[in-house]
């Protein structure tokens, strides 16, 4: 992707997700926009989460075309990535959020889609700093959703009281049902985990 079509000079958020089927062909997608203002893990984890839980809902595997048609559709206040990434987020010095995602066919026991995540977060300057979180299937990743967002809602309601200022609250109050929804799936994920090892565990017994 070339920076004219984004008419930059700041900052980007990557959204990559490798996508392979049952016979282990990958498919990649790249997404992009700027960071600011909602290009963050907090604002953008969600979409995530709601394409995971659709596919569990829809009893659908994971495509490349699935995924960018779900995160290019316009849905709520908060922008998604729609512009088409070519490169390499993870060596490219102006993606300062990146989402790495590895999205693999439906589980045959708990009906969600393999899932792992890399979110890669990098700034240059006076401070630069680099961090890298990890995390492996649905209920963690839609946990750390949650837990994102539930640190979204706090420094934003900080900034409310700093500056007096009613778009911060109602920021705050989108990023707390958001915190509030991502935990009802961690929920489902986990519930449905749970049946499958108990599932499993009554097989062993009646043998």
């Amino acid at each position: 992707m070339l920076r004219s079509e984004l008419r930059l000079t700041t900052p980007l958020f990557v959204a990559q997700a490798a996508v392979s089927n049952h016979t282990g062909l990958v498919a990649r997608a790249g997404l992009a926009m700027p960071a600011a203002p909602f290009g963050s893990a907090a604002w953008q984890l969600p979409a995530l989460v709601s394409y995971l839980h659709r596919l569990h809902q829809d009893q659908e595997d994971p495509s490349p075309e699935l995924w960018r048609a779900h995160t290019e559709r316009p849905t709520g206040p908060v922008p998604r990535p729609r512009h088409r990434y070519q490169a390499n987020g993870l060596h490219d010095p102006d993606a300062v959020c990146v989402l790495d995602i590895q999205l693999g066919p439906r589980e045959t026991e708990t009906g969600w889609p393999a899932a792992d995540l890399a979110v890669i977060e990098q700034e240059e300057g006076a401070c630069p700093f680099g961090r890298v979180t990890r995390r492996h299937g649905a209920e963690a990743i839609a946990a750390y959703a949650a837990e994102e967002l539930t640190a979204e809602h706090t420094a934003l309601m900080d900034r409310a009281r700093q500056h007096q200022d009613a778009y911060f609250v109602r920021l705050a109050d989108l990023a707390q049902r958001a915190a509030d929804w991502a935990d009802k799936v961690r929920a489902a994920a986990h519930a449905d985990t749970t049946h499958a090892q108990a599932d499993r565990a009554r097989a062993r017994i009646t043998r």
